[in-house]
């Protein structure tokens, strides 16, 4: 079974920039490109169309710019991805007024060229969805599951209660197997991390990229060394993208 990586869409209408900007997102083993763009109206059709998890825009497209495309997909109701503006040194301007302007829709600034500092910058991309997803999540956290959930290892399928899942936690970045942990025991799991979260009821929340704890075995939330200790002796560091939320929600 292969594991889900997040998907992005690339809206850029420089060639060689574009090149470069799918082949550094295809190599992750977190990211695969799903669609790419150069115009307004191809961008448009392309997000209207195909399900992301990010797109990656650049400011100036064939026949117009991102504030067009944004101002017309907001204006159609069509759901915007988290997006990423690329950006080259001299429309940093422009760029930090799309973020203002958009804020609710845009994630972060990337600035060309894109190979400077690449990974640093990708990670951050990467935990930033992750975070706006789990906000998400935050929001809806009056409507909790007590659903049983299945949980396949191999060609082992265990039904598993939620509330007795302490921790899931899966190897950096994609490699090694995620893992589910109970209190006297742990399986594997087929699912990647993300893929087993969307299983999961609102109690669970991500503390950092690779784990994702059940609030109702926290015993102490350690401000000061920014981890979280479990009833059952673990101990997660929290990653500093997620401490805000997670500080906020306990205390709420």
């Amino acid at each position: 079974m292969s594991f889900s990586k997040l998907r992005a869409l690339v809206v850029e209408d420089e060639a060689p920039h574009l090149k470069i900007l799918v082949d550094a997102l295809n190599e992750s083993p977190e990211l695969e490109v799903v669609g790419n763009a150069g115009s307004v109206e191809d961008a448009f059709n392309l997000i209207q169309s195909t399900p992301a998890d990010v797109l990656f825009l650049d400011i100036k497209l064939m026949n117009g710019d991102a504030f067009q495309l944004l101002n017309l997909l907001r204006r159609e109701q069509v759901t915007i991805p988290p997006v990423v503006i690329n950006t080259g040194y001299k429309e940093f301007e422009y760029a930090q007024k799309l973020h203002n302007e958009y804020s609710q829709e845009v994630l972060s600034i990337l600035k060309k060229p894109f190979y400077e500092d690449w990974e640093q910058r990708r990670d951050g991309i990467i935990e930033a969805i992750y975070v706006r997803n789990q906000s998400a999540r935050f929001a809806d956290r009056k409507h909790l599951s007590k659903n049983l959930i299945s949980i396949q290892d191999g060609r082992q399928s265990y039904l598993v209660n939620p509330d007795d899942i302490i921790l899931v936690k899966t190897g950096a970045k994609s490699k090694g197997r995620t893992e589910v942990i109970f209190e006297h025991h742990k399986i594997g799991c087929n699912l990647s991390l993300a893929q087993l979260i969307a299983k999961l009821p609102h109690e669970f929340v991500q503390v950092n990229r690779f784990e994702v704890i059940n609030i109702t075995w926290i015993s102490l939330l350690d401000q000061s060394s920014r981890e979280v200790r479990l009833r059952n002796g673990d101990i997660c560091s929290i990653g500093n993208a997620f401490y805000p939320g997670l500080s906020e929600w306990l205390e709420g």
